[in-house]
């Protein structure tokens, strides 16, 4: 019985480490990420510069990330498919402890690309029916053509209201909205999907 109980604590202590290592890489490629200068630069520039923050702050978890990930930083850093795979793999932990900072990298870079400021944004008028609260507050929106649809709440949000006090009594009334789609990797899909951020809300 002795040795059953020492051998599940060190299973347990293991399992906390690994949990530990992973969330200590993630908080230190988004502290990287969060300060790249993201101004002038396109959507595959952003993509290289991230992909050194990752590189750069996995040197001290190589053993760990060899185990957990299949990954040798040295002996595949020419893979181009493991390389791809292990930025994915770095994207799915950020989205748990800085989702924030890939949304706002994708955005900028993505505005970098459109011919001006205003034709990355969109506008909608409408009837806010649910309000959700996840990871980020979620406005579901049925607009002037009856589609519902969910809008995020992700970073500061240009309004004529106090929202983190008002919020909640938006639910029933009409509001106008701008927003910006951007493109995330969802976990639970395991695929791509579109992201609707919204950068201003405000009622009539």
């Amino acid at each position: 019985m002795k040795n059953l109980v020492a051998a599940v604590l060190l299973l347990l202590s293991t399992l906390a480490f690994s949990q530990d290592y992973k969330s200590k890489f993630s908080k230190s490629v988004c502290e990287c990420v969060n300060k790249l200068d993201a101004t002038n630069k396109t959507k595959k520039e952003m993509s290289a510069q991230f992909g050194l923050c990752a590189f750069k702050n996995a040197n001290p978890y190589k053993k760990e990330l060899k185990r957990d990930f299949d990954i040798d930083l040295v002996a595949d850093i020419s893979n181009e498919k493991k390389m791809t795979d292990f930025g994915v793999q770095v994207g799915l932990l950020m989205l748990n402890d800085c989702p924030e900072v890939l949304i706002a990298m994708n955005k900028d870079s993505e505005e970098t690309e459109t011919v001006s400021d205003e034709s990355s944004y969109l506008l909608l008028s409408g009837t806010v029916k649910k309000i959700e609260k996840e990871n980020f507050v979620v406005f579901h929106i049925v607009g002037e053509n009856n589609n519902l649809t969910k809008f995020y709440w992700v970073s500061n949000i240009e309004s004529n209201l106090d929202l983190p006090k008002e919020y909640n009594s938006l639910l029933n009334k009409k509001v106008n909205i701008s927003y910006y789609t951007t493109e995330i990797f969802d976990a639970k899909i395991n695929d791509y999907r579109n992201l609707n951020v919204i950068s201003s809300l405000k009622t009539e």
